[in-house]
């Protein structure tokens, strides 16, 4: 595991996410959420071995899921 680039992965998701989401139209942002969500589960494995990424990984997800119409 490579925590620098979990990291970096986790931040790579979440930055266009917030820069995008009140500037897409609700089926974009759907498709941003879907393909955010299969990021993440792949990063999940990796995330686990470290709480600070698992609790950056969940924060990642909470945040994205929260702003679903």
């Amino acid at each position: 595991m490579d925590r620098r680039r979990i990291a970096l992965q986790i931040r790579a998701i979440l930055i266009p996410f917030r820069v995008e989401r009140g500037r897409r139209d609700s089926a974009t942002m759907a498709a941003f959420r879907l393909r955010a969500s299969r990021m993440m589960d792949d990063l999940e494995e990796d995330a686990s071995t470290d709480p600070e990424l698992t609790k950056a990984l969940t924060d990642a997800r909470r945040e994205i899921e929260a702003d679903q119409p």
